[in-house]
């Protein structure tokens, strides 16, 4: 169990192995010296020259390169190396958030960083409901003068002498940027799409077609009748858990993923809402939901039920039949707690959501080789594109998905700063260079 709490949590890593609370309260220090300038080098345009000065400052004690070759592990030799029991299990089921496995170059760092922001911060959500969210952000942007206009969608970007001047919608209304456009759509359909390939560089295409979706997703959300019964009276507190028997559990999970088979045992990371919001369903009730990875491309059916990815309603409940299961074995009594679910394919979230392909959440794969100065394609890993005045601002950029925002915010920044007198003078330029650097153009 992870808690705010380090005492609890060391203490539940020593009860699996003695000695393992002293390792976990060792990762624990090093992330409070380095915490602000990772994070900043992380989510903020590349290069992170100052944060990145001042994480070598902090790291002159615990060594730079070693901490590099940290930031390098797969989580199951971060895992090995550090704990006699099974408290890397922590790291491991929050790497697998992503489509990462555990023997994934980077895969330690990943988890290992969702780990300690929940230790330190928890995993925070809106009170009422994930669109208070949205609405916050919408009430903000209003009250500053701005709209929101929803039901018209964007057919075109409007690209005049190889400048970004505004959108066009299906019913053939054009609306015009002053300043800017930011794109949050997937690369793959800015690039090619909104905006036509004979606007871009020509090995720009050539990327987009060596572009790597993340893993697709299938998600249910329960109506309970009461908290889900769990044998563990640690999960009946939390507001998030993680499903899985052990670290080899994941990698055959991740296997399966990896050879295109829907997998026997799905690894769940569930939400228990009302635990963490009671405002979420009546009193003595639960709003639950889980999700697991789904292979974009099916090629086969590792549990048995002739799953082929048409995801008609035979193949949607031998799915959710699967998840019940991996749930009832540890919470006797759930499925007869069950008032209602409802049920999210790779097809339903893809109809739904036309930035997730299939349920892709992270925009892209979060593997070593599309993060980073890779992200979406080798670049400089920011979201300036090669049409001045367009900003990629969605989770294809730099750093990825996740409820942080920062592609939006260093879109956003990136498209202010352009237009600062100093921004003007070195933009022209600047994309000049890039081009030839990057693109080859």
């Amino acid at each position: 169990m992870l808690s705010r709490d380090i005492d609890i949590t060391a203490s539940a890593a020593d009860a699996l192995a003695p000695g393992d609370g002293d390792a976990w309260r060792n990762l624990a220090g090093l992330w409070n010296r380095v915490e602000k300038p990772l994070l900043d080098a992380l989510f903020t345009p590349f290069p992170p020259i100052r944060s990145g000065a001042k994480l070598a400052l902090a790291l002159r004690a615990a060594g730079g390169l070693r901490f590099a070759r940290f930031g390098a592990l797969p989580v199951r030799r971060l895992a090995e190396e550090e704990f006699r029991g099974e408290a890397g299990l922590l790291f491991a089921a929050n790497a697998l958030h992503a489509d990462l496995s555990p023997e994934a170059a980077g895969s330690g760092m990943f988890g290992w960083i969702l780990a300690m922001l929940g230790q330190g911060v928890g995993y925070p959500v809106p009170a009422g409901g994930a669109g208070e969210l949205t609405g916050a952000m919408a009430r903000r942007l209003t009250a500053a003068g701005g709209r929101v206009l929803c039901d018209r969608e964007v057919t075109q970007v409007i690209v005049r002498a190889g400048r970004a001047v505004g959108v066009r919608t299906a019913d053939g209304t054009e609306y015009h940027a002053a300043r800017a456009v930011l794109a949050d759509v997937p690369a793959t359909a800015l690039y090619g799409d909104l905006v036509s390939w004979d606007e871009l560089p020509s090995r720009l295409r050539d990327d987009m077609r060596r572009f790597q979706w993340d893993s697709a997703t299938f998600k249910v959300d329960w109506a309970l009748s009461k908290p889900v019964p769990w044998t563990s009276a640690e999960a009946r507190a939390a507001g998030t858990l993680h499903i899985a028997d052990d670290m080899d559990d994941l990698t055959w999970f991740a296997a399966d993923l990896a050879m295109g088979q829907v997998p026997a045992k799905p690894f769940l990371i569930m939400g228990q809402m009302t635990t963490a919001d009671a405002s979420r369903s009546p009193s003595g009730t639960e709003s639950l939901w889980a999700y697991t990875h789904i292979p974009q491309q099916v090629r086969g059916d590792a549990g048995g039920d002739g799953i082929t990815g048409r995801w008609d309603e035979r193949e949607v409940e031998a799915m959710v039949a699967r998840i019940e299961a991996r749930i009832e074995a540890l919470a006797p009594g759930f499925r007869a707690a069950i008032k209602g679910r409802v049920a999210l394919s790779p097809v339903t979230l893809d109809r739904d959501n036309q930035g997730l392909r299939q349920g892709a959440l992270n925009g892209g794969t979060a593997m070593l080789h599309q993060q980073l100065i890779f992200r979406p394609t080798p670049g400089l890993g920011r979201s300036e594109t090669p049409i001045a005045g367009l900003y990629l601002a969605s989770a294809s950029a730099h750093p990825g998905g996740g409820v942080h925002g920062a592609c939006g915010s260093n879109a956003a920044r990136a498209a202010l700063s352009a237009q600062t007198r100093v921004g003007r003078l070195l933009a022209a330029p600047a994309r000049k260079v890039a081009r030839r650097v990057v693109l080859g153009d």
